[in-house]
């Protein structure tokens, strides 16, 4: 097997389309690292990691030193012993996990292409195609119907509305206004962390008094408020998933053993791409629901996700869709896109890109 030859860390920046409001905070560019390992034998694994309002110590300055403190422990070391790589850099820089966790998916698809084998067959083999959903930003009734119309003439038949917790009547008025302009689409409302108990409460009940349908409310509360997040589930039996709540296998347990969620929204940029297969297997043990997600990556971070979610087939929720939101998202290959939904057939190797 080849040893890693080269390691090359390049930050990046882009612009998005509109500015990305959550009830954690705004975002009108995202500063991302993307990261590059040549091996001796010539393939090349690539891979990106992105900064994100909910992790607000990964920025790209810290990205880009956390990675670049890994090469030496990277460099001359068989890509063949990829869980002993993978291992040192969760172990090495576990408070930076964007970072980790763009090594990592460096390093499998630099493995895989090694191998000639796509990293979805590495990931599971199913190659299910997938359906992205669409978030929309936390903004005001009126510019969430006319997101949500431009978004079912896109073909998105799913939703995913930014709320923010402050005021639940405003809040179900976001809603109302979504349903009212896409009322056949399947929604979520994502509440990052934003939300009190009443609050939330009072903000299920005027959903249900005006008839708005949602398949669940992803991480209302504070990431280690579980009791408040299983207080919620039994007075409200709306189904609840985790977010930041969940960053490894050893989270997913904590958080099912507290009867705290129904599901869990995975993240590659949270947990790394061995850490999520952790996770899911987890969550099938527990009997519980699974999403994947992601932070404002160009196509070339989003390729290892999408990978992720066709090889293993796992997901009844997809949340893959930075690249919509991103002015511009340079790379070709990695998978094909129709619309909202994702392929990844025909990819020979690797992730393709």
């Amino acid at each position: 097997m080849p040893l890693i030859h080269a390691i090359d860390i390049r930050p990046v920046s882009f612009k998005l389309k509109k500015p990305f409001v959550t009830a954690g905070g705004e975002k009108t560019e995202t500063h991302n690292v993307q990261i590059a390992i040549t091996l001796q034998s010539g393939e090349r694994g690539v891979a990106e990691a992105s900064s994100s309002i909910a992790m607000p110590g990964e920025s790209q300055e810290n990205m880009v030193k956390a990675l670049r403190s890994l090469i030496p422990e990277l460099h001359g070391k068989p890509i063949e012993n990829y869980r002993e790589l993978v291992a040192a850099c969760w172990r090495l820089q576990n408070y930076h996990p964007t970072a980790a966790a763009g090594m990592e998916c460096a390093i499998l698809d630099a493995y895989t292409r090694s191998l000639n084998q796509p990293l979805s067959d590495f990931l599971g083999g199913k190659n299910v195609p997938i359906e992205t959903d669409l978030t929309l930003s936390l903004g005001s009734p009126k510019e969430l119907f006319k997101l949500a119309k431009g978004a079912v003439k896109k073909g998105f038949r799913r939703l995913k509305v930014k709320v923010g917790g402050v005021s639940p009547a405003d809040d179900c008025e976001r809603m109302k206004a979504v349903h009212k302009a896409a009322p056949r689409a399947t929604l979520v409302a994502d509440g990052n962390q934003g939300f009190g108990l009443s609050q939330a409460v009072d903000f299920i009940h005027r959903l249900k008094r005006d008839m708005i349908p949602i398949l669940f409310l992803e991480q209302p509360f504070r990431k280690h408020d579980l009791r408040t997040m299983r207080l919620f589930r039994q007075r409200t039996h709306v189904p609840v998933f985790a977010d930041e709540a969940v960053l490894s296998a050893a989270d997913a347990v904590r958080l099912f053993e507290a009867e705290a969620a129904d599901g869990v929204n995975i993240k590659v940029a949270k947990s790394g791409l061995l850490g999520a297969l952790d996770i899911i297997h987890i969550a099938q043990r527990f009997k519980k629901r699974l999403a994947i997600g992601c932070m404002e990556e160009s196509k070339l971070g989003l390729a290892a996700s999408v990978h992720l979610a066709c090889g293993t087939g796992a997901f009844e929720w997809v949340d893959l869709d930075s690249i919509f939101l991103l002015s511009a998202t340079p790379g070709r290959g990695g998978f094909l896109m129709k619309g909202p939904k994702y392929s990844v057939q025909g990819i020979r190797s690797g992730i393709g890109m």
